[in-house]
């Protein structure tokens, strides 16, 4: 039955800019040290590296990059990981710009892995090598990039990585035959192993949003139908009132509001209550992700700009 389920096709162009870009980067935030750990192993890095975040946002002369870690020793330099679900063009100059950028910015060598979500990411210019020559062919540049195509992944290594990168295994060709076995697997994961009841709607939420990617959104329904949790979950709940899109945006919204209020609340104890109305008036998932990253450097909740 699994096997032959009717999939959905996401609109070209979108790639992390689009419909999942928000789900995604929030699952890498809330669980970077997971994603790192699936990650190092598939482009040459020691399983056990580890990582401390930086800002991603070289918006004065592009848009932000997907996410940018700083790998701590014995590692040395950056892992630049971008996401990509959609065919575009463009990827492999735009993966030799963030490079060059990042470096300039924070110092080398920048580890650049594109990660294909979908096979309608691969591209035939993706071949892991970007060169430019002069017009009697002496090359001048070469820059190397790591590609990790996510449906050629067996579906019980991503599993069996750390938590936050598990939903990761839902997307494999080898998830296809036994989706609803690895669907409960997954849920039976969070379950125990979740840190919070936040985080473990968290997980469940993106694993039913992601599996959009690939998915009828009635198929992905009914795989979730038995797992208690997701009725616990304001995301999910308004995913299924309002339509995927627009539930996606605002849950993710919501999400992000109460993060800065938690970590206002935390860094200040109580937090005015017009610096909340701003807070909640927030509708850009951009803007309150910088406003997580303002948070830790302000010195009261007055200084917050959104």
């Amino acid at each position: 039955m699994w096997a032959g389920l009717r999939t959905v096709r996401v609109d070209r162009g979108l790639g992390m800019a689009g419909r999942f870009d928000a789900a995604l980067k929030h699952l890498v935030d809330a669980f970077a040290a997971d994603w790192v750990g699936a990650i190092a192993p598939l482009v040459g890095l020691p399983a056990a590296t580890a990582v401390d975040p930086l800002d991603a946002d070289l918006s004065t002369v592009q848009p932000a990059v997907d996410k940018v870690f700083r790998l701590r020793p014995p590692g040395a330099g950056l892992l630049h990981l971008e996401l990509q679900a959609s065919w575009d063009g463009t990827f492999p100059d735009r993966l030799l710009l963030y490079n060059v950028f990042l470096e300039h910015r924070y110092g080398g060598p920048v580890y650049t892995v594109a990660l294909l979500l979908r096979r309608d990411a691969a591209a035939p210019n993706l071949t892991g090598l970007v060169t430019r020559g002069y017009p009697g062919g002496e090359e001048y540049l070469r820059f190397t990039y790591r590609i990790v195509r996510l449906w050629e992944l067996p579906a019980d290594q991503l599993l069996a990585a750390g938590l936050g990168a598990a939903p990761l295994a839902l997307l494999t060709d080898d998830a296809v035959p036994r989706l609803p076995e690895l669907v409960t697997r997954f849920a039976d994961r969070v379950d125990r192993e979740a840190p919070d009841r936040d985080a473990g709607n968290l997980l469940l939420t993106c694993g039913f949003i992601l599996l959009g990617l690939r998915y009828d959104k009635d198929v992905i329904r009914t795989l979730f139908a038995g797992v208690q949790r997701m009725k616990e979950s304001s995301t999910y709940q308004s995913i299924l009132d309002e339509g995927r899109d627009e539930g996606l945006a605002r849950g993710i919204v919501a999400a992000r509001q109460e993060d800065v209020m938690a970590l206002l609340q935390e860094r200040f104890g109580t937090v005015p209550p017009e610096i909340e109305s701003r807070v909640r008036a927030a509708t850009d998932p951009t803007r309150l992700q910088a406003a997580l990253r303002q948070v830790l450097r302000i010195d009261s909740p007055d200084e917050l700009q959104l």
